[in-house]
């Protein structure tokens, strides 16, 4: 089967990895991963409180369930498995209600990372990989919070300005809303197998845009053109989403995470949301370009009553580089911080306007390419 199992990619027909022939085979069994049993763990590594909640919400939901103990309805629910006569939380149980998941689960966490540039591997201007990287851990939700937050931090504001009556307004680069449904989908619906088990998910945020990565493909028979849309798709981790709908706290309504993102970038002026599906992962991609012309960037630490005209900075940026500057000196010079907006909206106008020109002619992308004024 290894060696004579294939999948179309483009135009080619290319040998199956062990990865999608697992995939394929769990699906047509209709194996339930978040269903396993953690047979390193035990009931007591469980929050209680937690637990005792979840069980109260569910007894007053399902009168059914009003009628049967705490453990029996913690084994219906999927939370527990006792089907060897021990006690065992299940995956899920584990995932949403333990006290620290990655003590079982190391590699369930979520990586998340700052890039100096657009490229991963490229070097910031102190020679640093990363202007800032964590790893996020705990629980589903407490993993949500915690990149949120993470991006949160991380995230520059941008400057609005009423081509009527010249006032600013600042607004997050990205809508928070829009994040939190593109991370709670990689939690929720990644791949907890033992074929991905040691697989992260990664949150790597780059000048012009965030990328989101978890592993596993969409799941059985869904199709990338069908996401968001009103056909009912499968899911790969039913029991997961099941509890979190019932506790409410991380999903509210089903099916409505990608038409969210959607809406929410478009509210903002931003491309809708990228879903790319690779071979054995899933990935979603915000950019940050900014469509409307009378849109600009700044860090949240610079003010907003900056009265400079597009006159005033010009003039100044040719006083300025009347010795050559790089693109990272005329950034800190008028206060703005995002590369690819100086780069794209103020330094090549300047240029193609012969006003700045390159000191390497030769290769005008240099990494070290420096502006003078022109005579």
């Amino acid at each position: 089967m290894t060696k004579g199992s294939y999948t179309r990619v483009g135009d080619s027909d290319e040998v199956m990895t062990d990865y999608e022939i697992y995939a394929l085979q769990s699906y047509n069994d209709g194996i339930r991963e978040d269903l396993r049993p953690n047979k390193r763990s035990s009931l007591g590594d469980l929050v209680s409180e937690e637990l005792e909640n979840y069980v109260d919400i569910v007894k007053t939901d399902k009168p059914n369930f009003a009628k049967s103990n705490n453990e029996k309805i913690l084994k219906l629910s999927g939370i527990t498995d006792n089907s060897d006569g021990t006690v065992y939380p299940t995956l899920a149980g584990t995932m949403i209600f333990g006290e620290y998941p990655q003590a079982y689960y190391p590699q369930l966490f979520v990586a998340c990372a700052v890039i100096p540039g657009t490229e991963l591997g490229e070097i910031g201007e102190m020679g640093q990989r990363f202007d800032d990287n964590k790893r996020i851990e705990g629980t589903i939700e407490q993993m949500l919070e915690g990149t949120l937050n993470f991006l949160r931090k991380n995230m520059k504001n941008r400057v609005i300005i009423d081509s009527v009556t010249g006032k600013r307004k600042n607004v997050p680069e990205y809508p928070m809303l829009a994040l939190r449904e593109a991370v709670a989908n990689a939690l929720i619906h990644r791949d907890y197998s033992v074929q991905t088990e040691n697989a992260y998910i990664q949150v790597y945020m780059y000048d012009d845009r965030i990328v989101i990565q978890n592993p596993g493909a969409l799941y059985g028979i869904n199709k990338l053109e069908k996401l968001g849309t009103d056909t009912i798709m499968e899911s790969r981790n039913a029991t997961i989403v099941r509890i979190l709908e019932e506790k409410g706290s991380v999903i509210e309504n089903r099916h409505s995470g990608i038409p969210t993102m959607r809406r929410e970038m478009r509210k903002m002026n931003l491309p809708e949301p990228e879903f790319i599906e690779e071979r054995g992962s899933f990935k979603v991609i915000l950019k940050n370009e900014f469509l409307d012309e009378n849109t600009s960037t700044q860090s949240d630490t610079q003010s907003d009553t900056q009265d400079d005209t597009s006159a005033d900075l010009v003039s100044k940026i040719k006083t300025f580089c009347q010795t050559p500057k790089t693109a990272a000196e005329i950034r800190e010079f008028i206060g703005m911080t995002s590369k690819p907006y100086v780069a794209r909206n103020i330094i090549k106008p300047l240029v193609d306007d012969n006003i700045l020109e390159y000191t390497n002619k030769r290769y005008p992308n240099a990494r070290n390419q420096k502006y003078i004024t022109k005579k």
